[in-house]
C-alpha cells in the first residue's frame, strides 16, 4: 500500500511538470534546454515511519548543478531513544550515505518540481533491554523521492518531498522485522549555493 501511494505521488508530480513544458511552447528536451551550472551544499531532515512511529534523521549533502540535473553525495543518521522504550529497545542508531542524483525543473520559476534518488551504504545498531542480544548489521538503501521546491533567494532553495526507502542486506532478527526499515519518507531539503543562470537555446 505504501509503495502504491508513493508511485501515485511520483506520477502526479511528473504529469504536472511535463504539462508545464508542453504549455510553454517550443521543443524542450532533457539535455539541451539550458546551460545552467553551479554548486550547492544542503542540510537535510528526513522523517520516516518505524514501527508506527516517526523517526527523524538529519544530515546533509553536496552537489554539482548541470542543467536541470544535479549529482553529488549525501549522508543521513538517526539516534532514537524515546519511542522504542516501549518495544524493549534501549537505543537505535542508524546511518547511511552515498550517491545523490536529482532532476529539478523549471528552475527559473519560484515554485517548481524537485526529484532525487539517494543510493548509499550504511549500518544499523540496536541495543535491547531485558538481556536480548544487540543487533548490528550493514545494509544498502535506495530512496527515490519527488515533490516541490521553492526559490526563497537566488542562493537559497527549500524543497519538500515524499519518498520510499528500499533496503537490502539486513539479516533476520528474532525481536523485530527487518522490513520495518523499508518505509515511506518525508524530507525537507535546504539547498544553499550558486545555481547558475538560465540560458535557453531558443533565446540565445
Amino acid at each position: 500500500m505504501k509503495k502504491t501511494i508513493f508511485i501515485a505521488i511520483l506520477a502526479f508530480c511528473a504529469s504536472q511538470i511535463f504539462a508545464q513544458d508542453w504549455n510553454g511552447g517550443g521543443d524542450q528536451t532533457l539535455f539541451n534546454r539550458s546551460h545552467r551550472a553551479g554548486f550547492f551544499v544542503s542540510p537535510i531532515v528526513e522523517y520516516s515511519d518505524f514501527k508506527n512511529d516517526i523517526t527523524t534523521s538529519t544530515g546533509g549533502g553536496i552537489g554539482l548543478v548541470v542543467g536541470d540535473f544535479f549529482i553529488g553525495g549525501y549522508g543521513l543518521g538517526t539516534v532514537d531513544y524515546n519511542r522504542i522504550i516501549n518495544e524493549n529497545f534501549d537505543k537505535l542508531d542508524m546511518g547511511h550515505g552515498g550517491f545523490w542524483l536529482g532532476y529539478v525543473a523549471p528552475q527559473h520559476e519560484a515554485v517548481h518540481f524537485f526529484s532525487s534518488v539517494k543510493a548509499g551504504w550504511g549500518a544499523v545498531d540496536i541495543n535491547f533491554d531485558g538481556g536480548d542480544p544487540d543487533y548490528r548489521d550493514a545494509f544498502f538503501a535506495l530512496t527515490p523521492e519527488a515533490g516541490i521546491e521553492v526559490n526563497v533567494f537566488r542562493w537559497f532553495r527549500v524543497s519538500a518531498t515524499a519518498g520510499y526507502r528500499f533496503m537490502s542486506g539486513l539479516e533476520p532478527a528474532p525481536n523485530f522485522n527487518k522490513k520495518d526499515f523499508e518505509t515511506m519518507t518525508a524530507s525537507l531539503t535546504f539547498r544553499i549555493g550558486g545555481f547558475g543562470r538560465r540560458h535557453d537555446r531558443w533565446n540565445d
